[in-house]
């Protein structure tokens, strides 16, 4: 018994020592439960943490492969929605939702479940992919199962010697892949297309299909001999041209022309005259053989004009056939056509170029596949197209004249990348005189634009056209015809629409 103290008083301190070992872990819990309710459940916070948890879940999707997901917060139930193209995706998005802000649980204050609320998507059938090349640049289309697919094939091309910058992927991703090694044969396709000048791969359900030109007889003979291992239960077939005679390749600012020429005498007036209609540097490589016949000389210089207006592309002689493949403007793949009929020569021609979009400013940075540009884009958009050239045609007709193609095209980017908006083409005629002959002419020449851009794709209900009105108000300079006849092309006013 310590000095001094009775028994009494060690009843007490033992009763003081029981209610201290009773009430302090009460105490501690008291404390911990207020200050968990303070946080997460208080009529203030609690908004305030359901808010950040949502903020969170949503960051966690910020990714354009998971545009199709939603998702809602309910305490600290996290509601997921959208239409999954595909089951891993689904399960992928799930997983990053709930773990979002943390571990998670009732305590630890992150996403406690997944509330799974989607649609998934049926399988696609036919299962299909290509690759075009068109010079230094690869664009990947279609559709493919997965991310990692498509990190694959990208390191596939890496692995070829192909810059990243080069390469151009617009895919979807969906489930329906065919059995047995699917990514494999596309890779085998990919593998014999950096080989070639220009060409394709295409690979549907199990079955691929490479083309394009190849540089040489050599290089065929190898494709078509890698071609014939493709992976077990699928098959394969090939259409590649490997004689040309004679090649010029454009790339930018850079052409190349290589193989023979008849002559001496045809290879420097060939070369003298691509120096006079490229600014780029031209790479003369030519040789000269003796052959029967040079009239696929004059096709050649027939069509050079058009073809060194391509982005990228491949010209060859084939020893009994002109070939171009590569990417151009629609105006210009038409005005070639008509350059190579035009000349009348003997040697037969194929004209495989692709369309591209004419390149404006107010698209620039635009994924056009998955996003809609707004009205003010669009708008800026087709004041930039309608400044790139003047609107003409042939004189007292209404045939579109050739210096007009730059601003053609230029609004028929416009028109495919803004389906949203409603365009009209406008019309006036102030002249003195046969104000109704005039009227008729402008008319025509109104609808001669309308078909133009018809026979190109874009929908009709995409296009009104006005009534031709007596004066000039509203439409402006840079697209003046003449002086006394107008026509141009405007986004329709919303009160209009």
């Amino acid at each position: 018994m310590p000095l001094g103290m009775g028994a009494a008083d060690i009843t007490m301190f033992e009763r003081r020592n029981i209610l201290d070992v009773l009430l302090i872990p009460i105490s501690c819990a008291g404390i911990a439960a207020l200050c968990w309710h303070a946080v997460y459940a208080g009529p203030v916070s609690a908004d305030k943490f359901e808010a950040r948890l949502e903020e969170a879940a949503r960051a966690s999707l910020d990714e354009e492969r998971f545009g199709w997901a939603h998702v809602e917060m309910d305490g600290q139930t996290a509601i997921l929605t959208g239409a999954a193209p595909t089951a891993q995706l689904l399960t992928r998005a799930r997983n990053r939702v709930l773990a979002s802000s943390g571990r998670g649980g009732f305590f630890r204050g992150g996403v406690t479940r997944v509330l799974d609320e989607t649609e998934l998507l049926p399988p696609v059938s036919p299962y299909a992919f290509s690759v075009t090349r068109h010079g230094d640049r690869f664009r990947l289309t279609g559709i493919l199962p997965d991310p990692d697919a498509m990190a694959r094939l990208e390191e596939v091309l890496i692995g070829e010697g192909i810059s990243p910058e080069f390469i151009q992927f617009d895919v979807a991703f969906r489930d329906g892949v065919p059995e047995g090694d699917w990514i494999g044969a596309v890779s085998l396709g990919l593998r014999q297309l950096v080989k070639l000048y220009d060409g394709e791969v295409d690979v549907t359900d199990r079955r691929i299909f490479v083309s394009g030109i190849a540089p040489n007889i050599d290089v065929r003979n190898d494709i078509i001999a890698q071609m014939a291992r493709p992976p077990s239960g699928y098959s394969v077939d090939a259409d590649i041209a490997g004689t040309a005679l004679w090649t010029a390749r454009l790339n930018g600012d850079h052409l190349i022309m290589e193989g023979s020429v008849p002559d001496a005498a045809d290879r420097t007036a060939l070369f003298e005259y691509t120096e006079q209609l490229f600014d780029g540097v031209v790479e003369n490589e030519m040789g000269v053989i003796p052959m029967r016949s040079d009239d696929w000389i004059r096709g050649v210089r027939a069509a050079l004009p058009g073809f060194l207006q391509h982005e990228s592309g491949v010209m060859a002689f084939m020893g009994d056939e002109l070939v171009i493949e590569g990417l151009a403007t629609p105006s210009v793949i038409d005005f070639l056509r008509e350059d190579f009929v035009r000349v009348g020569v003997s040697t037969d021609f194929t004209l495989n170029s692709q369309p591209a979009p004419t390149r404006l400013m107010a698209f620039e940075g635009l994924d056009s596949e998955t996003t809609h540009p707004s009205r003010d884009v669009c708008s800026a958009a087709l004041e930039e197209a309608l400044s790139l050239s003047s609107l003409n045609f042939r004189y007292a007709r209404d045939e579109l004249a050739r210096e007009s193609a730059p601003l053609l095209d230029g609004v028929l980017t416009v028109l495919q990348t803004c389906p949203d908006y409603q365009f009209e083409i406008d019309a006036a005629t102030h002249a003195d005189g046969r104000r109704i002959a005039l009227k008729n002419l402008t008319e025509d020449r109104q609808t001669a634009v309308l078909a133009y851009f018809i026979a190109r794709g874009v929908p009709l209900d995409q296009i009104v056209l006005t009534e031709v009105r007596q004066d000039s108000a509203g439409l402006p300079d840079p697209v003046s015809i003449d002086t006394d006849r107008q026509i141009s092309v405007r986004l329709r006013e919303l009160e209009d629409d």
